[in-house]
């Protein structure tokens, strides 16, 4: 089995350990220095393997559900927070699958685009608006990523919780779909 580790983290792990390495006069072999990137290199894949492109959803849908009621009220720091943590998780989002990560970000960003321009000027209307453009971005994704079945609804009445906003219905269960 070929272990991999991210381009992102490999680099600044090895330079970390040459110096470490280059400043100490017991100075671990190069084995050893190997040993230690394979070990840090299956920690990481253990941890990657821990999130999914789904797992981070839930936390997306609860910022979504503040920043909504957040605007609804006029707290637009609230709503400006909380859209950056959505955009800061939603970037993560090739990390755990590239393909659906790049398509997703790709989606998304007008929609971002509208709710920032609505928050930063105070824009309830236009937020109303970029919030249902975000909700259609949302299910076009889920569509395009065979999880159709995941309807996301601004009605907190309709869906299960704040942290998974789904609009329940009667339905059968997908087939082949996976994460």
């Amino acid at each position: 089995m070929k272990i991999r580790m991210s381009a992102t983290l490999a680099a600044p792990v090895v330079i970390a350990l040459m110096s470490a390495a280059l400043a100490d006069s017991d100075a671990p072999t190069v084995s050893e220095l190997q040993r230690q990137i394979e070990a840090l290199q299956t920690r990481i894949e253990q941890l990657e393997a821990r999130h999914t492109f789904a797992s981070f959803m839930p936390n997306v849908a609860e910022r979504f559900h503040v920043m909504h009621r957040a605007g609804e009220v006029g707290d637009w720091a609230v709503a400006s927070h909380e859209l950056a943590e959505i955009q800061r998780i939603t970037g993560l989002a090739t990390a755990a699958d590239a393909k659906n990560g790049t398509l997703m970000q790709g989606m998304m960003a007008a929609s971002y685009a509208a709710l920032e321009s609505a928050i930063e000027h105070g824009n309830a209307k236009k937020f109303q608006h970029a919030l249902q453009q975000t909700i259609d971005s949302c299910n076009a994704c889920h569509v395009a990523t065979g999880s159709d079945f995941v309807e996301v609804t601004l009605d907190a009445a309709d869906a299960l919780s704040l942290r998974h906003p789904h609009s329940l219905k009667q339905r059968g269960s997908p087939v082949g779909h996976t994460h």
